[in-house]
């Protein structure tokens, strides 16, 4: 492998790391798309200038590239939801390898993730609902652990899936739908589901469809490509380290930390780490936003395509650029990358802020944050495609940041 990029969103997600992504697997050759971490609850939206847009979740963002995708063993699998984005991606899609070490969701984590947020009221974590981190807890008991591997390995398994599905509904669910603190009316739906024979079903039906879609490897499939782009999930502030964010986060490593383990084991010749920022603050979900401001978005024109409000992340949620935040994130992760790898930043959604970014205590340009983090490279986007980028050199090099 010649080159790796990661693309890291350095906020609360929703960044712009699916741009970011569709211009580097534009620009190189022979690209594998690389998703190190999270699932199904990605939201990453991808827009061509001859009209199509899709916002990827399993799939990776580089696919109207032309880029393959490789599914990690950091990513959990959603056999139900990865159907229906590949429906919707056809014939673009391109090739999709998944690691057999990937985890699988289950209908039970869905509906234990789903119903736990109901059950919390006003007191909701924000989570998008598609049971992230109920597969997370789950997996951490081998009994009741189901990874794409368990299932290819042995052909005979598949025989007795639904059998395993089952015992982990009746033995493991109900446990901890009471450690959920799910009673009630929501305790007696959860038990009707889960002996709805129907479902059960229906999901080995996806993820037998799925598994005949995706070749089933390892990470040494990436030495097959000249250029790897690793395509974050969420943003630095949801990564499940930042402690001063609990209980509101993400259950996964949103930063490098994913991105340096397979890297060490690769040894691409030239690798660039680029930090994705909107000029001003986001989050779709409930949590603290220090920077928020109720009438930010109508004060300064700005809407959002993608995020609508929804059941279990609310309404979108605006703010000032939040600087020093965003500087402090970026520094935490730096402790991943090498001092010979190359760090740039990526400033998006400009042409909503005339080219600046959005402070509070004033506008900054993008070269200014640029500068601060001391960066080798900028990326300014002016709109939703891989056009409406430019990138230039910066002149301040990374001796501050060494």
């Amino acid at each position: 492998m010649k080159k790796a990029f990661a693309v890291i969103g350095a906020n609360f997600g929703d960044e712009g790391k699916g741009l970011m992504t569709d211009l580097l697997c534009r620009e190189h050759d022979n690209v594998i798309d690389i998703r190190f971490n999270g699932g199904a609850q990605a939201g990453h939206t991808v827009c061509t200038p001859d009209g199509r847009r899709h916002v990827f979740s399993h799939i990776g963002a580089g696919a109207f590239a032309g880029a393959d995708t490789f599914l990690s063993e950091f990513f959990i699998v959603n056999p139900m939801l990865f159907m229906r984005e590949f429906a919707d991606v056809g014939e673009f899609a391109g090739n999709i390898f998944v690691d057999r070490r990937c985890a699988v969701t289950l209908p039970c984590d869905i509906m234990l993730n789903q119903f736990a947020e109901r059950q919390r009221c006003n007191d909701r974590h924000g989570s998008c609902g598609v049971g992230i981190f109920e597969t997370i807890c789950r997996s951490r008991i081998p009994r009741f652990s189901l990874t794409v591997g368990e299932i290819t390995d042995t052909p005979e398994f598949r025989s007795t899936l639904a059998d395993k599905i089952r015992r982990i509904n009746s033995e493991y669910c109900i446990d901890r739908a009471a450690e959920l603190g799910i009673t009630g009316e929501y305790a007696a739906e959860l038990k009707m589901l889960l002996a709805n024979e129907n479902i059960i079903v229906n999901f080995i039906a996806d993820l037998m469809d799925m598994l005949r879609i995706c070749r089933i490897t390892d990470e040494q499939i990436i030495e097959n490509y000249d250029t790897a782009v690793f395509e974050g999930a969420q943003g630095l502030l949801l990564g499940m380290e930042r402690d001063d964010y609990f209980p509101n986060l993400t259950p996964s490593d949103t930063g490098m930390k994913n991105v340096r383990s397979i890297l060490d084991r690769l040894s691409p010749r030239d690798t660039e780490v680029c930090y994705v920022t909107r000029s001003f603050f986001t989050r779709h979900g409930a949590g603290r936003f220090d920077s928020e401001c109720s009438s930010f978005a109508d004060d300064h024109g700005l809407y959002d395509k993608t995020n609508a409000p929804n059941e279990f992340q609310g309404k979108f949620r605006y703010g000032w650029f939040d600087l020093s935040e965003f500087m402090n994130s970026i520094a935490i992760d730096l402790k991943y990358v090498k001092n010979d790898e190359r760090v740039s930043v990526a400033v998006t959604h400009l042409d909503m802020t005339d080219g600046r970014v959005l402070c509070e205590t004033g506008a900054l340009m993008p070269e200014d944050i640029a500068y601060m983090l001391a960066a080798d490279g900028l990326y300014t986007a002016y709109g939703e495609t891989a056009e409406d980028i430019s990138v230039r050199q910066v002149t301040a090099k990374t001796l501050a940041r060494r």
